[in-house]
C-alpha cells in the first residue's frame, strides 16, 4: 500500500482540512500531514486521531527555503505527496520535486482571491501526476493536463438526527469576504440569524457563535441554512445542511449550485433582496420547507463519505 504525505497550509477549520482529516481517519493507507504554517483549531483532532503531524512554523505565506527543505526531508519517507490549498501546493510541490516523489493535488476552490499564488500554482500544475477537482466547476478552472473529479463526502450518520427547526436562520463557515456574511446581514433585519465559524468579519444584527463543534445539533435546530457565498469550489456547509434535512438557501455560484441542484433555493450572489425573499419563503411556507428537507436528504446520499474515500484510495494505488 502507498504511503501518503498530505501538505496543508495549516490546521484551519475549513472544508479542505476537514476532508484531509476524514481521509486520514478512514482510508486504509499510511498517512501523515505536514503544514507550512503552524497551529489551527483542527491540529488537536488530527493528533487525537493518531495522525502523524509535522507542523510548520512559518507565520506568513512569504516563500522560505527552510520550509521547503523541511517538507522535502519528510517527503522522502513517503511514496506520494498530496498537496492541498495554495501554500500547501506551492511549498509541497517544490518539496516533492526536490525529494523526487510523485505529487498530486486536490483543488478545493475557485482561484478568485489569490494574487501571486496563482501563477506559481499554474507552473507547478504542469509537473503534477494528477490534479483532483472537488467539483466540475473547479475542474473547469484548472489548467492541469490530467484532471479527475472527486466530490467531497459527508458523514451521513453524523447528520441523521430528525430536523426540528425553531431557532431561525443559521449560517456556517469561516468569517471571510468569500462567504458573503455581509450580504446576509443586509438581508436579515427582523430575523434571528446565527453564524457558526471563526474569523475577523463582524456585522451588527447577527449572532456570532464562534467556532462550534456541535454543528449537527445546530443544523437540526435551524429553520433554514443560508449559504450566501460569492464563490465556492464545492460548498461543504450546504451539503451538511442537506444531509441534516435543513432547507438550504444558497448563492447560485460555481460548485455550490452544482452541489445544491434542485434540492434548495438558489439566489443571485451579492443580492440581499433576493436572499431575503428566499429566506422568507422557507420560513413562512412549512410545506415548502418540508419538501426542501426531503429533497436535500435524498440528494446528500449521492455524496457519501465512503465514495470519496474509495476514490482517493483508488487514485493513490494507481500511482
Amino acid at each position: 500500500m502507498p504511503r501518503v504525505l498530505h501538505v496543508l497550509n495549516d490546521f484551519a477549520g475549513g472544508g479542505a482540512e476537514r476532508v484531509v482529516l476524514e481521509l486520514c481517519r478512514r482510508a486504509p493507507v499510511e498517512q501523515a500531514v505536514a503544514t507550512v504554517m503552524s497551529g489551527g483549531p483542527l491540529e488537536a483532532e488530527f493528533r487525537a486521531a493518531g495522525v502523524p503531524v509535522i507542523a510548520g512554523g512559518r507565520r506568513s505565506r512569504a516563500l522560505g527555503a527552510g520550509a521547503v527543505a523541511r517538507i522535502a526531508a519528510v517527503s522522502r519517507s513517503f511514496d506520494i505527496v498530496h498537496l492541498h490549498l495554495a501554500a500547501g501546493e506551492i511549498w509541497g510541490g517544490l518539496a516533492a520535486a526536490i525529494a523526487g516523489r510523485a505529487a498530486i493535488s486536490t483543488n478545493h476552490n475557485i482561484d478568485v482571491d489569490e494574487d501571486w499564488e496563482r501563477p506559481a500554482r499554474r507552473l507547478l500544475e504542469q509537473r503534477l501526476r494528477l490534479t483532483v477537482a472537488v467539483s466540475e466547476a473547479v475542474a473547469r478552472s484548472c489548467q492541469a493536463r490530467d484532471i479527475r473529479v472527486v466530490p467531497n463526502g459527508v458523514d451521513l450518520p453524523r447528520f441523521a438526527a430528525p430536523w426540528r427547526g425553531g431557532t431561525g436562520v443559521l449560517a456556517v463557515g469561516r468569517r471571510v469576504p468569500q462567504k458573503g456574511f455581509d450580504v446576509l446581514a443586509a438581508a436579515a433585519p427582523g430575523l434571528r440569524v446565527r453564524v457558526a465559524g471563526d474569523g475577523a468579519y463582524h456585522a451588527p444584527g447577527l449572532e456570532w457563535l464562534g467556532r462550534r463543534d456541535d454543528v449537527p445539533a445546530l443544523l437540526a435546530e435551524a429553520d433554514v441554512l443560508a449559504v450566501p457565498s460569492r464563490w465556492e469550489g464545492f460548498g461543504l456547509a450546504a451539503l451538511e445542511g442537506m444531509a441534516a434535512g435543513v432547507p438550504v438557501v444558497a448563492s447560485d455560484v460555481d460548485g455550490l449550485a452544482e452541489v445544491v441542484g434542485d434540492a434548495g433555493v438558489l439566489v443571485p450572489p451579492g443580492n440581499p433582496r433576493a436572499l431575503r425573499e428566499a429566506l422568507d419563503r422557507v420560513l413562512l411556507d412549512r410545506d415548502f420547507a418540508q419538501d426542501l428537507s426531503r429533497r436535500g436528504r435524498e440528494r446528500a446520499r449521492r455524496y457519501g463519505m465512503e465514495r470519496m474515500v474509495g476514490s482517493y484510495v483508488e487514485i493513490w494505488r494507481g500511482l
